[in-house]
C-alpha cells in the first residue's frame, strides 16, 4: 500500500514544477531575513526596495532619472500601512496600488512635480523577479499559521496555495477550508490576505481557485490543454530541480495553466473586479472569451472595419462580469487608440441590471436616458462605457442624422439572439457604421440564426449549458411534469371548439382558434388555477417552506396572476400560508413587444391601484418585493411573474419554477435558468411543469415542439429527468451501509457505533447519511416516488433515515462532537424534522461541562447506553477540553492527551474490560477537574498559570531534572516568572513589543540569576527556549 504524505504527493512537486515555471525558491530562513525578522510582515522589504528602484525611473526634459530612495521608501509605507478597512475592502485598496501606482514628487533643476511608481512592470513581466517560498510562517491574532506555498512578485505576496494529499476524503475541501479560515481576522492572518491576489486549493487530482472572499461553493475550476506543454517541462532540468519522467497530473495542470508568470500577471490586471463588496477573479471561460475577443477585434472585414462575432455563454456563468472584463480589457489594451464600449439590452430591468455590475466594479459608465440623451454621449468621446436600451437607437435615428465614424467603438449586445438579428441593428449600424459588434448570449443560437450570426464574424466563444454544469458555475435542473395531476380533458376542449367553430369560414376558424383556443388559454380559466395554486401550496408547504428557499411562478398574463395571488391570500392559517407577491408591468407599459394588459380586467387594474396605494410608484413596490424575495425571512417567498423577471433576474436563493404558462424556444431557456444559480445547501434547481412544455421528457429535447429550433448538442444537460434522481435512493441508501460491511450484526448498535470510532471513517458515514437524505428529500417531493416505488418501499426508506438519523446523533454524543442540525442543509432539516422526535434531539444537544460531575453523570444517565461508550463519551469530552487549553498549558495537557490516547489503545486492544475502561476514563476526568498530574510539585498543582510555566521550564530541562530538589526550584521558578508576567501586564500588551521585549529581558535575567539553584546547568540556547515558550504562556494565558 502506498503511504502517501502531504509534502511528497503534493508540496514538493508543486514547488519543482513552479521553479521550473521560473519562479525562483528561496528558502523560509532568507524569507525570514527579508521581511526584517518580523513574523507579522508578509512584504519582502529588501526584495521589494531593490525592485522599485529597479523597475521605476521617470523622464524630465527628455532625460531618464531614477526616484529618490526617499520616495521608494514612501511607496513601500504606503504598501505597507493600508489602513484595515476590512478583508475584501482593503485588498481593493491594494489591488488599486499595485495595478495603478502611487505618485511621489521628485525635484529636478530646481523643478518640482508627481511622478508614479509602479509597484509592477505589467507591460513587461520579464522586468518583473519572482520567488517560491515554503511554510511561510505569519503571526496572527491568535497564534500562528503557515501557508504550505507563497509565491511572490517582487517581493509581495501574490499566491497562496494550501496543498493536501490525495488519499483523504474532502482534501480539498479542507485546503480552500483552511484558506477561508486563514483570512479571518480573529483566527487567521489576515495581513497576508491583503495582498493576496489568487488562492490555491490543489491535491494530485483536483485544483480549485478563488480570490480573497471568495466563499468556498464559489472556488472554481480552470480547464485547459495544457497537458503536452507541462510533460515537456518536467523533463527539463532547471533551477536546480532535477528531471521528471512521470505523468502529468491534475494539480500540474492547474499551477501550469494559473501561475505561468505572464499569465497570473495577465489575469491579476485585466481579469479581477470588484463587485461591489466581492472581489471576483475570471472563471476559465471568461478569460478565453475575452481573450479570443480581443484576437478577433483586432483583425479587419473587407471594408477595413473591425471583426465582431457572438459570444454564447449559457445563463448563469457569469455572462455580465463577462463584459466588464472585456471593457476593461479593450481599455487596457495600448494598441487600440481611445476604445469606447457601448452596452445595448433590450429592457429597461437588464439596462438597469448591466448599468449596476458595471458601477459596483468601480466602472465610469453613463446610461442614455433618451434618444437624444443617447446622440449627446456619443458626441462626448471622454465617455468612454454608455449603456442603453435598443429602442433609443431606432428613436436617435429618427430624430438626427449624427453618425459617429470610428473603427474603435465596441457594441456589446446583451442577449443578442432577442435584439441583434433584427432591424434594430440596422438603426445601430446607421449612427455607429464602423463599429464592431460583439453579442452575447445565455441561450444557444437556433438553427436559423446561426446563420445570420455569421455575418457579425460568427461565434467567438461557446461556454455551454453541459460544460456550466460539469464546472458546477450552474447547478443542474431537476424537472417534473405534473400536467397529469390537472383534471384537464383536451379532447373534450377540441370537441368543444369543433362545435363552437362549426359556421365559421377557414379564416374566421383559425382566428377563433388562435385567440380562444390556444392551451395557454386553458390555464387561464378558473378551475385550473385553483387545481394548481392547491398543489403548489402543498408541494411547497411539505418541501420548502421555513427552509429560506424561494420560488417563481410563471402565468400567462395579468389577470391570471392576480387570480393565483388572490387564492394565496385567501389562506389565513401560516401553517399553510404561503408569502406571495405579483411582479408585472404597469399599465401602459410594454413588455416583450407585447401589451402585458391588454384585455385585462378593471379588476386588475383596481388591484394595482391598491399596491399604488402603499407604495409610491411600481419601481418601489418592485424594490421592495425583490429585496425580501433575495433574503432569508419568509415575508416574499414566491412570486408570480407574467414575462417580468423570468430573464435577467439573479436571485441564489430561487430554487424552484413553477411553469403554469407556454413558453417556447429562448423564453423556455431563459425562465428555466432562474433556478440554476448557486447557493449554499442547493443541490438543484427545480422545475415543476403543469403545461406539458416538456411532456415526460422522455425523449431527444429537440422533439419537443418548445425546443425545436435548436441543435440537440447545444440542449445537452439543459435538464435532468427528477427520475433519474429518484432511481438512486436504493444506491445512496446501500452506500451507507457499506461503512459496516465488517459487522456482522447490524441490529447491535454498539458494534456499528465502535465501527465508526475513527474519525475518517464518521465523516464518510456523516456524508453518506446526508446524500441519502438530500436524495430522499428530493424523491418525496416528487409526485414519480410514489408511483415508481410502493407504500412499503417508501416506509421502509424513511424508516432506515431515522435508524441513521439517530445512529449519527448517538455517536456524535458518544465522540464529542457538536450535535446540531444546523449543519444539515435547510430541506434535509426539514425532512428530518418530520421524522425524528425532537425531545430527542433536544436531550443530546445540550452543553457537557466535563468538569461539573453532576453534569456529566445526568448526561450519561440520559444517554442510557454501554460501559464502553459512556467511557468514550467521557475521553472524548476530554479530548475537546485538551485541545481548547493545549495553548495555554501545553505540557500539562499534552501528558493527559497521551494518557487517554494510551487508554483507549487498551480498550479496543481487548486489555481492559468495559468496566475498567470507564472507571479508568472517570479516574482521569477527576484529575484533569481538579488540575492533578502526577509528578508535578504541589506548590503549582492548584495554580495553573504557574503550572504552565512550570511545564515551560520543565519541557526544557527534564532530562536533566533527575532530583526531586530540582524539580521543586523549577516549580518555584514557574510562580516566580508568573509573577514577573503579573507585574509587567498593560492593556494592549499582546501588541505592545516593548513590554513584551522587557517581558523576556527580565524572565532571562531572572533565569541566569537563579540557574545556580536549580541544580543544573543552563545553556544559553536553552534559556532562549524557555524564553520563546514562556512568551507564547504568556499570551495565551493573560
Amino acid at each position: 500500500m502506498v503511504n502517501y504524505s502531504e509534502y511528497n504527493d503534493s508540496q514538493k512537486p508543486a514547488l519543482n514544477l513552479l521553479q521550473k515555471m521560473g519562479w525562483q525558491y528561496i528558502t523560509p530562513e532568507e524569507v525570514f531575513s527579508a521581511r526584517g525578522e518580523l513574523l507579522t510582515n508578509v512584504l519582502l522589504d529588501d526584495i521589494l526596495a531593490k525592485q522599485l528602484a529597479k523597475i521605476n525611473a521617470f523622464e524630465y526634459k527628455g532625460a531618464s532619472y531614477k526616484f529618490s530612495t526617499g520616495s521608494i521608501q514612501g511607496a513601500i509605507n504606503a504598501l505597507k500601512n493600508v489602513p484595515n478597512e476590512g478583508l475584501v475592502q482593503t485588498n481593493e485598496r491594494v489591488y488599486d496600488l499595485i495595478t495603478l501606482g502611487k505618485s511621489f514628487n521628485e525635484t529636478v533643476q530646481g523643478d518640482r512635480k508627481a511622478y508614479t511608481v509602479n509597484y509592477i512592470d505589467w507591460k513587461n513581466p520579464e522586468n518583473n523577479v519572482f520567488h517560491v517560498t515554503e511554510e511561510f510562517e505569519v503571526e496572527g491574532r491568535k497564534g500562528k499559521r503557515r501557508p504550505d506555498i507563497v509565491l511572490f512578485v517582487n517581493g509581495i505576496p501574490f499566491v497562496v496555495i494550501e496543498n493536501k494529499r490525495r488519499d483523504k476524503n474532502d482534501s480539498l475541501e479542507e485546503a480552500i477550508s483552511q484558506n477561508i479560515r486563514n483570512q479571518k481576522d480573529k483566527e487567521g492572518i489576515p495581513k497576508l490576505f491583503y495582498y493576496a491576489q489568487l488562492l490555491l486549493a490543489v491535491h494530485p487530482n483536483e485544483v480549485k481557485y478563488g480570490a480573497t472572499g471568495t466563499p468556498a461553493k464559489f472556488w472554481s475550476v480552470w480547464k485547459e490543454d495544457v497537458e503536452r506543454a507541462v510533460s515537456k517541462l518536467l523533463k527539463k532540468k532547471i533551477n536546480n530541480t532535477q528531471a521528471e519522467d512521470r505523468l502529468v497530473t491534475e494539480q500540474d495542470k492547474g499551477l501550469y495553466a494559473l501561475c505561468n508568470t505572464e499569465r497570473l500577471l495577465d489575469i491579476a490586471y485585466k481579469y479581477v473586479v470588484f463587485d461591489g463588496p466581492d472581489k471576483k477573479i475570471c472563471r476559465y471561460q471568461q478569460y478565453f472569451a475575452v481573450q479570443e475577443t480581443i484576437q478577433r477585434v483586432k483583425t479587419r472585414n473587407k471594408e477595413g472595419n473591425r471583426q465582431g462575432g457572438v459570444i454564447w455563454h449559457t445563463t448563469g456563468s457569469g455572462k455580465s462580469l463577462t463584459m466588464v472584463m472585456l471593457s476593461k480589457a479593450l481599455a487596457l489594451d495600448t494598441s487600440i487608440e481611445s476604445p469606447r464600449v457601448i452596452i445595448v439590452t433590450d429592457r429597461i430591468s437588464l439596462d438597469k441590471q448591466i448599468f449596476k455590475t458595471f458601477v459596483n466594479c468601480g466602472k465610469h459608465v453613463k446610461k442614455a436616458k433618451s434618444g437624444n440623451d443617447l446622440i449627446e454621449l456619443l458626441q462626448d468621446k471622454g465617455n468612454e462605457i454608455i449603456t442603453t436600451i435598443i429602442d433609443k437607437f431606432e428613436i436617435a435615428t429618427k430624430r438626427t442624422s449624427f453618425k459617429d465614424e470610428s473603427q474603435n467603438i465596441f457594441v456589446l449586445v446583451d442577449e443578442s439572439h432577442r435584439s441583434q438579428y433584427g432591424s434594430a441593428h440596422a438603426n445601430m449600424k446607421r449612427i455607429v457604421p464602423n463599429a464592431s459588434y460583439i453579442g452575447f448570449t445565455g441561450t444557444p443560437l437556433m438553427k436559423s440564426q446561426k446563420s445570420t450570426s455569421k455575418k457579425f464574424g460568427g461565434f467567438i466563444h461557446k461556454y455551454t449549458i453541459d460544460q456550466a454544469v460539469k464546472d458546477g458555475a450552474v447547478l443542474p435542473l431537476l424537472y417534473e411534469g405534473r400536467s397529469a395531476k390537472l383534471s384537464i380533458n383536451k379532447k373534450q376542449i377540441d370537441k368543444g371548439f369543433e362545435r363552437l367553430a362549426a359556421p365559421l369560414n377557414e379564416e374566421a376558424r383559425k382566428d377563433l382558434k388562435k385567440k380562444f383556443a390556444t392551451i395557454g388559454k386553458i390555464y387561464e380559466s378558473d378551475h385550473v388555477i385553483e387545481e394548481i395554486a392547491y398543489d403548489i401550496s402543498e408541494h411547497f408547504r411539505e418541501n420548502w417552506k421555513g427552509t429560506g428557499f424561494k420560488a417563481q411562478l410563471a402565468v400567462p398574463k395579468i389577470d391570471t396572476a392576480i387570480k393565483y395571488q388572490k387564492y394565496f391570500e385567501l389562506q389565513t392559517d401560516p401553517a399553510i400560508k404561503i408569502n406571495t407577491r405579483v411582479v408585472f408591468t404597469p399599465p401602459d407599459s410594454r413588455q416583450n413587444n407585447d401589451d402585458v394588459w391588454s384585455d385585462s380586467t378593471s379588476e386588475s387594474k383596481k388591484y394595482w391601484e391598491r399596491i399604488l396605494e402603499r407604495f409610491n410608484d411600481q419601481e418601489a413596490y418592485e424594490t421592495w418585493v425583490v429585496d425580501r424575495f433575495k433574503e432569508e425571512t419568509d415575508e416574499v417567498e414566491l412570486i408570480i411573474v407574467v414575462s417580468k423577471l423570468l430573464t435577467g433576474f439573479d436571485a441564489p436563493r430561487n430554487t424552484v419554477l413553477y411553469l403554469a404558462k407556454p413558453l417556447v424556444a429562448h423564453n423556455l431557456l431563459q425562465a428555466i435558468a432562474r433556478v440554476n444559480r448557486l447557493f449554499k445547501g442547493k443541490e438543484y434547481g427545480h422545475i415543476i411543469d403543469y403545461v406539458g412544455v416538456l411532456g415526460k421528457l422522455d425523449e431527444a429535447l429537440t422533439e419537443y415542439s418548445a425546443l425545436e429550433d435548436f441543435d440537440e448538442e447545444d440542449l445537452k444537460n439543459t435538464v435532468v429527468d427528477v427520475k433519474e434522481e429518484i432511481r438512486k435512493v436504493p444506491i445512496r441508501h446501500a452506500e451507507v451501509w457499506d461503512i459496516f460491511k465488517g459487522v456482522y450484526d447490524k441490529n447491535d448498535i454498539e458494534a456499528l457505533e465502535r465501527h465508526i470510532a475513527e474519525k475518517d471513517v464518521r465523516d464518510q458515514f456523516y456524508e453518506r447519511v446526508s446524500a441519502f437524505a438530500r436524495i430522499l428529500q428530493t424523491a418525496l417531493a416528487s409526485d414519480d416516488f410514489y408511483n415508481e416505488f410502493s407504500t412499503e418501499q417508501i416506509g421502509f426508506y424513511k424508516s432506515e433515515l431515522k435508524k441513521f438519523q439517530s445512529l449519527r446523533l448517538s455517536v456524535q454524543f458518544r465522540y464529542a462532537e457538536k450535535v446540531s442540525y444546523k449543519e444539515y442543509e435547510p430541506r434535509v432539516r426539514k425532512l428530518l424534522d418530520t421524522y425524528i422526535d425532537a425531545d430527542e434531539v433536544q436531550v443530546l444537544t445540550k452543553d457537557v461541562n466535563i468538569f461539573d460531575k453532576n453534569m456529566v453523570e445526568e448526561a450519561l444517565e440520559s444517554y442510557g447506553k454501554s460501559p464502553a461508550s459512556k467511557a468514550d463519551f467521557i475521553a472524548h469530552q476530554m479530548k475537546k477540553v485538551i485541545t481548547e487549553n493545549m495553548e495555554k498549558d501545553e505540557a500539562f495537557y499534552k501528558k493527559f492527551s497521551q494518557l487517554i490516547e494510551e487508554t483507549i489503545k487498551n480498550f479496543y486492544d481487548g486489555r481492559l474490560t468495559e468496566k475498567e475502561y470507564l472507571e479508568a476514563m472517570q479516574k482521569t476526568r477527576n484529575d484533569l477537574a481538579s488540575g492533578y498530574q502526577d509528578g508535578i510539585p504541589e506548590s503549582v498543582q492548584s495554580n495553573p498559570k504557574a503550572r504552565a510555566f512550570y511545564g515551560a521550564l520543565n519541557e526544557v530541562l527534564n532530562k536533566k531534572l533527575d532530583k526531586e530538589i530540582s524539580k521543586n526550584k523549577v516549580a518555584e521558578a514557574g510562580v516566580e516568572i508568573e509573577e514577573i508576567v503579573k507585574k509587567l501586564i498593560i492593556t494592549d500588551w499582546k501588541k505592545n513589543v516593548d513590554i513584551q521585549n522587557k517581558m523576556e529581558n527580565q524572565i532571562e535575567d531572572y533565569l541566569i540569576s537563579k540557574r545556580g539553584q536549580f541544580g543544573i546547568e543552563i545553556s544559553f540556547d536553552e534559556i532562549d527556549e524557555i524564553l520563546i515558550k514562556c512568551l507564547r504562556v504568556a499570551k495565551n494565558n493573560f
